[in-house]
């Protein structure tokens, strides 16, 4: 299963055409910038040929902005493009691939022009000032160049594909290191600082272990990584009962990476030690910035939870000091006459997840609403 750093690479990656022939590949460094190989458009960039990019199944007029004056020495075969687009994810690009790291990419080989996915090994740097990263165990055939390369380690774009060793063989390719490009192509920096500024999306998925590596590798993000780095707090308030607690841990699997990266720490009453639970209870709720419902006849039926917790909760709502998720579990009657009835309740169909056709995807439904929430909420934090 991909994780979620490589989708979002994937949904930064594109293909570039010229005249309307599939060239090469590219990627989102900024709102509406692609870097790629400048020997993936010589002929739009000698002999004014139209550009394209195919993007999320639609295509789109691409400009040239950037080539280096003499962008036949290898190192700096660099481009950049300007389409007309906002709204898609940007990759982090920063310092160079280690010796025997796994680097992840996606690109727009000829054989499959729809896009693919592939996972090479790092054998070491090559060139006098070590400019190129070779990596092997995977085919780079015409198409490739231009492809980012993802540092599994750093969490960062550590390359570009470039050239192939081997066509249609598992030997492999070389890649520009980003710390060249980024020397080659100096207003990038600041670029790429302003992009996940405005946009942590990209920094928020990052591992503890991998924004430690991005600090120590990339200095210039330690500002930006140390922002936001408090764990909002979650409570669930559900009613304990053994359907709804088979349901409150499946919901908690899905949340399992927002705690891993530190951004939310969750907790409900079972955690809370015995003979103080309706006290540290209290406090929790008190000092969350999410409380998410868990709504079940169950539920409705507790005074804990109706009539304490709810309640409260809704005071909060009402504050403005919390913002509260009602999630629908199980069928349950008079909803819409309930305090939280005027909320948007979980999933967003309306159908109890227990009534869903598929229970997992109903899951990731709340969970990816509850990000956005999160994403949010630390926006107002900055």
């Amino acid at each position: 299963m991909i994780d979620d750093l490589a989708a979002l690479l994937q949904r930064a990656t594109v293909r570039i055409d010229a005249a309307h022939n599939p060239r090469g590949t590219g990627f989102f460094v900024g709102p509406g910038l692609i870097l790629t190989c400048a020997h993936v458009i010589p002929s739009a960039h000698k002999a004014a040929s139209s550009l394209q990019i195919y993007w999320q199944e639609r295509y789109y007029e691409a400009a040239i902005t950037t080539v280096p004056a003499d962008d036949s020495s290898p190192d700096r075969d660099l481009a950049l493009l300007t389409v007309p687009l906002e709204d898609h994810p940007c990759v982090l690009l920063c310092g160079e691939a280690q010796p025997y790291s796994r680097l992840y990419t996606y690109g727009y080989p000829g054989s499959v022009p729809g896009g693919t996915s592939f996972i090479f090994d790092a054998a070491g740097p090559a060139g006098e000032r070590n400019q190129w990263i070779t990596f092997q165990r995977g085919p780079v055939d015409p198409g490739m160049s231009g492809a980012p390369l993802l540092d599994r380690e750093s969490g960062c774009v550590c390359g570009m594909i470039q050239f192939s060793l081997g066509l249609h063989s598992e030997r492999g390719g070389q890649g520009l290191q980003a710390r060249v490009i980024l020397a080659q192509l100096p207003d990038l920096v600041n670029h790429q600082l302003a992009t996940h500024r405005q946009n942590r999306r990209w920094l928020e998925l990052l591992s503890v272990e991998q924004r430690q590596r991005l600090g120590q590798c990339c200095p210039q993000y330690q500002p930006l990584l140390q922002q936001n780095t408090k764990a909002l707090k979650v409570f669930i308030s559900y009613s304990g009962s053994q359907r709804d607690r088979k349901l409150r841990e499946e919901l908690e699997k899905q949340l399992a990476s927002f705690r891993r990266n530190q951004l939310i720490e969750s907790y409900h009453s079972e955690q809370l030690s015995a003979g103080r639970e309706r006290s540290e209870s209290q406090r929790l709720l008190e000092q969350a910035d999410i409380i998410l419902l868990l709504i079940s006849p169950d539920y409705m039926s507790s005074d804990q939870c109706y009539n304490e917790e709810m309640q409260r909760a809704m005071q909060r709502h009402e504050a403005g000091t919390a913002r509260i998720i009602p999630i629908k579990l199980r069928p349950t009657v008079e909803l819409a006459s309930s305090p939280f009835g005027k909320l948007q309740a979980l999933p967003r169909s309306g159908q109890p997840i227990t009534e869903s056709r598929d229970r997992d995807a109903a899951m990731k439904e709340i969970a990816d609403e509850l990000y956005r929430v999160i994403q949010e909420l630390k926006s107002k934090q900055t």
